[in-house]
């Protein structure tokens, strides 16, 4: 069965993107993001996603787009969002960090596709539709 996971692109006033590093495979850096749970709408589980993962309270804004990569029965759906505030956070057991980036100096390692969905978002693109191969996720 297909996985379907959303994910924020937030971008702060000089337009650095937030990016997470995970603390658990696949390691690395992405952006704000997770499964979507039963019963849960993609705007309502990309709030509480970027909460859970950055202490942030969001306003979802424009549909990015959905990226799928059947290889790996996994659709993505990117919403571009906006912080409203922010609540205290730590770094736990799901994510070790949490920072600010450039666009053209993300951090690493991170993987390709997420990194087409950062720029498919700082570029401006709404609604867009991609599928991944293997080859080009990495």
């Amino acid at each position: 069965m297909t996985t379907i996971g959303v994910f924020a692109s937030i971008f702060n006033q000089a337009g650095e993107v937030l990016c997470v590093r995970r603390n658990y495979p696949p390691y690395g850096w992405t952006t704000p993001g997770g499964r979507l749970e039963d019963n849960e709408t993609p705007e309502d589980g990309v709030i509480r996603e970027v909460y859970e993962e950055t202490g942030y309270h969001v306003q979802v804004g424009r549909l990015v787009g959905v990226y799928s990569a059947p290889y790996k029965a996994d659709l993505v759906i990117s919403f571009e969002c906006s912080i409203l505030g922010r609540d205290p956070w730590s770094a736990d057991d799901e994510i070790a960090e949490v920072g600010f980036f450039s666009v053209d100096a993300l951090p690493a390692p991170m993987r390709a596709n997420t990194q087409v969905r950062i720029r498919d978002a700082a570029s401006g693109k709404q609604g867009i539709s991609r599928t991944f191969t293997a080859t080009e996720a990495e």
